[in-house]
């Protein structure tokens, strides 16, 4: 598939996620979870590749609460990168942030030429995690990190909810438990490798988000929106909320280290 086959994240789909998870997010969490990510890990004065950038909320976290020195976004949708490049003027950052639209594949860039290889909640779209580890090794330099996040789930079949949330998306998940890339790490290379299950966080902010949603933020949403589109962002929140209480849809976070 080339660079914008095949768009699943319109510009409605975009905002229907963004109303829910913030200026910037397609996903949940915002700065603190941006922060969660490359806790330890320092990021000044650093080149930092952002795999799935999306619609730039954490790229700008990184340069402006974290330090890094340039933050090169790559995503293989248009009207993400649009939406991106939005973002990344309003926080005034166009001088430190590039934006890429790239085809799925190796990554277009030289062996050993980056600090960090950052991403939130976007390599769920790639069913090859191995090719995208390796590649994420080759273009570190020697101590530099991997830090991601991505919806992960159980081992547990699907329930009845957490299928039918799949197929709902409309999007292209690989979703497997967050033990295989632990291992996948390990056995490309990487050091120092961790996973962190973040179920029991989700669970808490999927409940207070449907409160938010359906109560004090509502109106805000319906006048931004309209009614159709608020009713059905919230629903979406419910259904989340009841597979994050099942143990089901199970964020998590995976890092590891280039050796020196």
């Amino acid at each position: 598939m080339s660079a914008d086959e095949d768009i699943e994240y319109t510009d409605e789909a975009i905002s229907k996620l963004e109303a829910a998870f913030g200026k910037g997010f397609l996903s949940p969490g915002g700065d603190e979870e941006v922060e969660k990510i490359v806790e330890g890990i320092d990021l000044k004065g650093r080149e930092v590749l952002d795999i799935g950038v999306g619609i730039g909320g954490p790229a700008c976290l990184l340069v402006t609460r974290h330090g890094a020195e340039r933050v090169t976004g790559i995503d293989v949708e248009s009207p993400l990168l649009k939406r991106a490049a939005a973002t990344v003027a309003s926080y005034g950052l166009e001088d430190r942030i590039n934006l890429e639209l790239v085809s799925p594949g190796p990554l277009p860039f030289k062996s050993e030429s980056l600090d960090v290889v950052f991403s939130k909640d976007s390599i769920i779209h790639i069913p090859d995690k191995k090719m995208l580890f390796e590649e994420a090794i080759r273009v570190l330099k020697p101590g530099g990190w991997l830090a991601m996040s991505d919806w992960y789930c159980n081992s547990e079949p699907f329930t009845a909810e957490m299928e039918g949330w799949v197929q709902s998306t409309g999007l292209s998940f690989a979703m497997k438990p967050i033990e295989n890339d632990g291992g996948l790490l390990e056995d490309i290379g990487f050091i120092e490798c961790n996973t962190l299950d973040r179920n029991a966080w989700f669970a808490d902010f999927s409940r207070k988000l449907v409160d938010r949603l359906g109560g004090p933020d509502y109106e805000m949403m319906v006048s931004a929106l309209g009614e159709v589109v608020a009713i059905e962002v919230l629903s979406r929140a419910k259904i989340r909320a009841v597979i994050a209480a099942q143990g089901q849809l199970r964020p998590g976070h995976i890092r590891g280290r280039k050796p020196n």
